[in-house]
């Protein structure tokens, strides 16, 4: 190790600067790409296939040792810039590990650190090693600069090579190699990882955002598209508001028909009820945005009908541009129409920035597993889904006109145990001890599912109000499965089914692409509402679609607002949190107890002292305890629904629900 620290100071000490950057660069891009590919032989085979995407990733971890040139103490900072490279790898196997998708860098945007991770991806023993082993490579890291030599700066000789490195990993890309950059879809980080490895889809993932300007965008061509529409569109609404049913979209986490995996059998069948709709109701593929994760990816596609490919690579526009701007959604179109808009999902809020997200989608309310009670964990740790037939009843229940109920499921998601009390055994087909495990208790929890289906389906028939349900798979689950393994050959597909309890819709087979789906639906329930909608239901999915679908994406978001006349019409919603109100009635102080009485308490209500959140008991819907010793008679006291994360998600009103 001496050395090798002697070598390399030499190395940078004299001409040879640039030689030293593209050695280390080569020696942790071998090592990062070699994690995450699985070993040697797949890297060298990547290697042969694309020489510049490998060489491109040698340049991009040379051109990040730039600092260290014009820096005295070198080393040290190469070593920074190394652990830091080799810590993302390590990062990327173990995610890995658990979904199909690589590591990107929105992922450290939406990452929520709480003890439910704990137990599910990762076990409590491997946590404490984890810790201990960042913690060893601090005190190394702080030795390691204690020790580094001091080396004099030559700013001449860091500004050339600088210079050469950041030429070189800029045009590397645009050099017209055999074998070289023929990119994907600029979001489609799977293909894009497999194809180039990953530092260089992680540090694409970095910079890219939003949607690139369309080089034949323009106000003409905006215009062009919109009068081609309405000369398509000649119908219009065939289904006055008033007429409108209930919408129910379903989608259901990582599910997806088992029966289509080949030579596969399982002691019985998994899915027998949702077979019996795909036969008897509208169905079709569902081709999703993302393999093992994305869901939130999906849910934007399905609700604002855009093609989330061509945001930047491995976006999450949840985390992005809703942020700050809102955006056409069914919501919103609904909401024209009469219909209230809800959201609900049996998991925490603030995933996915949902909480903050869902009034730029103009939803008026959003009921999460904090305004849940009664919910049953899996064995993983996740709710069941059986928790949201009556959730959905209850929104439908809470207004006396019709509704739009965008539901968000969660049983079915990874990670998912080789070892399991839950399963559904298989008879024939999977040789491998570990995958066997996981598609047995995945199989168990996908028959659950399907008793939920046939639980719903069977309370919204004996509802008065006609409904339309629509449930689709947001993504595949999570588990070791190749295209050769599955009969329709895609990764990318799970199913839809498009249900009524007042009418009967013909059983014809269509696939769709996620952004397709609202405006088959709106097709059928006799709407054209909304920008895309009409676009989706007008234009021939071939052609010039993909392009024009771009340029109108472009103009909404990012553009001229040519669509609008210039300005966006959607405000953010004032969305309520939870189906019903939580209320606070009484608070009573008795032996350094205080029990708080009310409404609508649920397992994460917190009693609030003075400000000060206390341990809290739910005791029931009606009553919490918590302890307080010496609180002066008429301090203030509150319940709040807090998330894991710590998220306020509201405050209980005091007495002001009528009989309280």
């Amino acid at each position: 190790m001496q050395r090798f620290l002697r070598a390399l100071r030499e190395a940078l000490r004299n001409n040879r600067v640039l030689l030293a950057c593209l050695a280390l660069g080569f020696a942790v891009s071998f090592t990062v790409e070699c994690m995450g590919r699985g070993g040697i032989v797949p890297y060298f085979s990547a290697l042969l296939s694309r020489p510049g995407a490998a060489l491109e990733s040698a340049l991009i971890v040379s051109v990040c040792l730039i600092p260290c040139l014009f820096l005295k103490r070198k080393i040290f900072f190469c070593a920074i810039v190394c652990v830091l490279w080799l810590g993302l790898g390590v990062a990327n196997v173990f995610v890995l590990g658990y979904r199909v998708t690589p590591l990107s860098f929105i992922d450290f945007a939406i990452l929520q650190l709480d003890w439910s991770f704990i137990g599910i991806y990762m076990s409590l023993p491997a946590f404490i090693l984890l810790v201990v082993a960042v913690l060893l490579l601090i005190a190394g890291l702080i030795q390691l600069f204690r020790k580094s030599p001091r080396s004099p700066r030559a700013a001449k000789r860091g500004v050339l090579t600088a210079s050469a490195l950041l030429l070189a990993v800029a045009f590397v890309p645009e050099l017209p190699l055999p074998r070289a950059f023929d990119l994907s879809p600029a979001g489609d980080v799977l293909s894009m990882n497999e194809e180039f490895g990953f530092i260089y889809t992680f540090s694409r993932s970095l910079i890219d955002r939003g949607i690139d300007r369309p080089e034949d965008y323009s106000a003409r061509r905006v215009h062009a598209i919109l009068r081609e529409l309405d000369a398509k569109s000649s119908d219009g609404n065939t289904v006055p508001d008033e007429e409108i049913p209930n919408v129910i979209f379903l989608q259901l986490e990582s599910f997806f028909d088992v029966n289509h995996l080949k030579g596969v059998t399982f002691a019985e069948d998994p899915l027998p009820y949702f077979g019996k709709l795909k036969d008897e109701w509208p169905s079709g593929f569902f081709v999703a945005s993302s393999v093992g994760a994305g869901t939130a990816n999906t849910e934007f596609e399905v609700l604002t009908q855009m093609n989330v490919h061509d945001f930047g690579t491995g976006e999450y526009p949840y985390v992005t541009v809703l942020q700050e701007e809102t955006c056409e959604s069914l919501a919103y179109l609904f909401h024209r129409c009469g219909l209230q808009a809800h959201a609900l999902h049996n998991n925490t809020a603030t995933f996915y920035d949902r909480n903050t997200v869902f009034p730029m989608l103009g939803f008026d309310s959003f009921t999460s597993v904090e305004y849940m009670n009664g919910v049953e964990l899996n064995e993983v740790g996740w709710a069941k889904d059986a928790i949201l037939t009556g959730e959905i009843e209850k929104l439908l229940d809470s207004t006396p006109g019709r509704d739009f109920i965008y539901t968000i499921s969660v049983q079915p998601h990874g990670a998912y145990p080789e070892e399991s009390e839950s399963r559904i055994p298989i008879v024939s087909g999977v040789s491998d001890p570990a995958l066997k495990g996981q598609l047995e208790y995945y199989a168990s929890q996908i028959r659950e599912v399907d008793d939920f289906l046939r639980d719903l389906t069977a309370a919204l028939k004996k509802r008065p109000e006609p409904v339309v349900l629509v449930l689709y798979g947001d993504h595949m689950p999570s588990l070791d499965l190749d295209p050769e393994d599955l009969d329709d050959g895609s990764r990318y597909t799970t199913e839809y089914v498009i249900w009524a309890n007042d009418r009967q819709f013909a059983p014809e087979k269509k696939d769709v692409h996620a952004y397709q789906l609202a405006s088959l639906v709106m097709e059928r329930i006799g709407r054209c509402d909304g920008t895309l909608t009409k676009f989706h239901q007008t234009t021939p999915w071939t052609g010039a679609y993909e392009t024009e679908l771009l340029s109108l994406q472009y103009d909404m978001l990012y553009g001229d607002r040519v669509v609008y006349g210039g300005e966006n019409p959607f405000a953010p919603s004032k969305m309520r949190m939870g189906t019903e109100d939580v209320y606070l009635s009484r608070a009573v102080l008795s032996g350094g107890t205080l029990t708080v009485t009310g409404e609508n308490f649920t397992p994460y209500s917190v009693v609030v002292v003075d400000g000060e959140p206390r341990e809290t008991a739910f005791v029931s819907p009606e009553e919490l305890t918590a302890s307080a010793e010496d609180v002066p008679e008429g301090t203030p006291v509150s319940v709040r629904q807090i998330a894991e994360d710590g998220t306020v998600l509201s405050s209980a009103r005091l007495a002001s629900k009528p009989g309280a």
